[in-house]
């Protein structure tokens, strides 16, 4: 008897504070804000960030004055090619040319090789930093207009006569969006603006 007594007013001691808690959890609790979901089109970031587009061209004038120093080498070669035809084969100046015309083209070789990975390199390190400032604008845009998450997409259009371009299009991640939500356009406006 004495231990259904004591049950029961553990029972009612439990009952009567049990909601006090919960109320108590609830008014601490801080306020869940609501989710809100930018999107960005990066790819059209970099199509249209001037930057970007400045970069490219520097890299591409540096990229010809390598390709104009490979064309003199072969342009080089091919005159010792002449030469050769001129010369008895097995005389020493036809050995010699011989071994020119070889080292002319392990050198235009070497220079190809090397601008393309120059290159590469290059690119890679626009890419890169083209990708960075176009997440830090991103990210400050984000934060001030309280964005809890921005995600990448594409924003073109399907072309229907391209049957890639409709395969691309039912694999995007985004099917549908508020207009509101894409702030590509201002991504790409303030990162103009603030390269110039």
């Amino acid at each position: 008897m004495k231990k259904t007594v004591s049950v029961i007013a553990l029972a009612c001691c439990i009952g009567l504070t049990a909601p006090a808690m919960v109320q108590a959890q609830t008014t601490a609790a801080p306020a869940a804000s609501p989710v809100k979901i930018g999107l960005v089109d990066m790819a059209e970031v970099f199509k249209k960030y001037n930057k970007f587009e400045d970069m490219r061209a520097a890299l591409k004038a540096e990229m010809e004055i390598a390709l104009a120093e490979a064309k003199k080498i072969a342009a080089d070669a091919e005159k010792v090619k002449e030469e050769l035809k001129l010369l008895k084969q097995g005389t020493p100046e036809y050995i010699k040319r011989e071994s020119d015309l070889a080292q002319l083209s392990s050198d235009f070789e070497a220079k190809r090789k090397l601008a393309n990975l120059n290159y590469q390199r290059k690119e890679a390190d626009i890419f890169q930093s083209i990708y960075v400032d176009a997440t830090a604008v991103v990210k400050l845009y984000a934060e001030h207009f309280k964005f809890t998450m921005v995600m990448r997409f594409n924003s073109a259009e399907l072309d229907k006569a391209d049957p890639t371009s409709v395969v691309n299009g039912l694999n995007k991640l985004v099917i549908y969006h508020r207009p509101q939500d894409d702030i590509t356009e201002a991504v790409i406006d303030y990162l103009n603006r603030r390269y110039t």
